[in-house]
């Protein structure tokens, strides 16, 4: 976990000091582009129209309950949590604190890698987006495994 949460800080730094705000240059032609943007809210920049008196406080607030609930369920139950969990929560909670670290010192958070489809633009995310985004798969393979099974014995 520390691993990734240095990977999503540094990733940070290196594009808040080196790529112009709102430049844009190509990664990936037609699919992923390099693009400094700070984002105010959260995913597709919700509630970024909010104040910052009550923005900030509000999404690093939640944050911090969000992260300490998940670190209460990963020291709890770890022995008894599947692969596939233990690999949604060491993915998740650094995307959760990378992007919390942001919103606490700089009131937004750093985002950088613009994902679209030739003219269709999709999101700009960063590492710790897609870390939580990794995670969240890892948490969904149990249950879509879970249910096939169910459905293969149904048909027995």
């Amino acid at each position: 976990m520390i691993l990734l949460l240095g990977l999503d800080f540094g990733s940070k730094i290196w594009v808040r000091t080196n790529v112009p705000l709102y430049e844009i240059t190509g990664l990936l032609t037609n699919f992923v582009d390099l693009t400094h943007v700070q984002n105010r809210g959260v995913s597709f920049s919700l509630f970024a129209d909010f104040s910052d008196s009550l923005r900030i406080p509000l999404l690093v607030g939640v944050s911090l309950v969000a992260i300490a609930a998940m670190l209460y369920y990963q020291t709890r139950y770890w022995q008894e949590m599947d692969l596939f969990t233990r690999s949604g929560l060491v993915c998740v909670l650094p995307g959760a604190a990378g992007n919390l670290i942001d919103r606490a010192f700089y009131g937004y958070v750093t985002d950088f890698l613009h994902f679209r489809w030739y003219e269709t633009s999709f999101f700009v995310n960063n590492l710790a987006d897609c870390f939580i985004s990794l995670g969240v798969i890892f948490f969904i393979i149990p249950l879509l495994v879970t249910k096939n099974d169910k459905l293969s014995s149904k048909k027995m």
